[in-house]
């Protein structure tokens, strides 16, 4: 008979430990400050968004080196993301692993030979739009959504070849289900929520979802006030249990192996600069009226109390190993397909429209 500790599950804290934990989307401070919160929340991995939404070519160059200049000064505690093996090594040092992953395309354009040139310097995700519309494709901030372009399709196929992860979070319904037709590696939407659970033009439906799965993608479930509101109470600030909620969700549509965790959390923004950018049409609705200090939901305040989110997860019902897939396993698994470069594979599952497939309005 085994002894009765080895058949205990392990405690919230001893899992969290002993995971790798990967938060798909967040836009990190370059400070000290942030390496300090990593490291209490015992995250490994970031997707960084690197460059700000709409930079031209220039600055978004210059957003690249000046986080690749601060990981080089900071290699003690940092390390840049260019394949799995990179994570895997980060975990086992005690580092964090930033994966450079902006969340637009328009520093490129349509322009292949430089969407190589962000793949050398170290762009890993890539988001095709972000809320309007580009040469690729819609955001999901117009009133309308033609779908990804021709040019896209070309687009997505190079992020193929090159091994660059294809983003669809700010896409359009239609462009984000043609950007999945078009791409022979599985597609992402590294920072979202269920349209189900908590409508919204950012949100996704259940057909979305399933399609989603079809395609061995993966949607990470922010932790953001104003996008898990609750309808029936939209004054009630979100907790980590609506965020589990949210998850249970996509675990139920899609498979427990399609849903992972981002916080969306932007560590540089300040409460002036949110009020300036509420003002602006690309955001509209996005943020919401939320209080400075309740825009991010009870229990998830700051990267440091990222073991709040495994806490949540066990005591909503998953099992530790279905809590170490959402916490990073799902994200390595499509890490690892999406980066090796070379000829994507076919794409098995062609999509199927559904009755319930809808654009969102604004």
């Amino acid at each position: 008979m085994r002894p009765l500790e080895a058949t205990l599950p392990p405690s919230p804290i001893d899992l969290h430990a002993a995971t790798t934990v990967v938060d798909g989307s967040t836009v990190i401070e370059l400070s000290d400050e942030h390496i300090e919160r990593i490291r209490r929340g015992g995250v490994t991995a970031v997707n960084h968004t690197v460059t700000v939404p709409y930079a031209d070519t220039v600055t978004a160059l210059r957003q690249v080196n000046e986080c690749r200049r601060w990981i080089d000064g900071h290699s003690d505690s940092v390390l840049l993301a260019l394949d799995v093996a990179d994570i895997a090594r980060a975990k086992a040092e005690g580092r964090e692993a930033v994966i450079l992953g902006p969340q637009d395309t328009e520093m490129i354009g349509v322009d292949l030979d430089l969407l190589g040139t962000f793949h050398d310097l170290g762009v890993r995700i890539l988001q095709l739009t972000y809320q309007r519309q580009n040469l690729l494709g819609s955001g999901c901030g117009e009133s309308s959504d033609s779908g990804l372009t021709h040019q896209g399709r070309a687009f997505v196929r190079e992020m193929n070849e090159l091994g660059v992860l294809v983003d669809v979070s700010h896409c359009g319904e239609r462009t984000g289900l043609d950007a999945m037709d078009a791409s022979g590696r599985p597609v992402v939407v590294t920072h979202s929520f269920c349209d189900a659970l908590s409508p919204h033009i950012r949100a996704k439906s259940d057909a979305y979802l399933r399609r989603l799965a079809e395609q061995r993608g993966v949607i990470g479930i922010t932790s953001l006030s104003a996008f898990l509101y609750h309808p029936g109470d939209p004054a009630r600030r979100p907790d980590l249990a609506r965020f589990v909620e949210h998850v249970s969700r996509v675990g139920e549509v899609a498979g427990i192996d399609h849903v992972a965790v981002a916080t969306d959390y932007d560590e540089t923004l300040t409460e002036a600069m949110r009020a300036e950018q509420a003002k602006a049409k690309e955001f509209h609705n996005l943020l919401g009226d939320w209080p400075w200090d309740q825009r991010r939901a009870v229990g998830m305040d700051d990267h440091s109390h990222f073991a709040n989110f495994t806490a949540a997860l066990l005591d909503g019902g998953f099992s530790a190993e279905e809590v170490g897939k959402v916490l990073g396993g799902n994200w390595l698994r499509v890490f690892a397909e999406a980066w090796k470069p070379g000829p994507s594979m076919s794409n098995p599952s062609p999509r199927k429209e559904t009755s319930d497939e809808k654009t969102h309005p604004l």
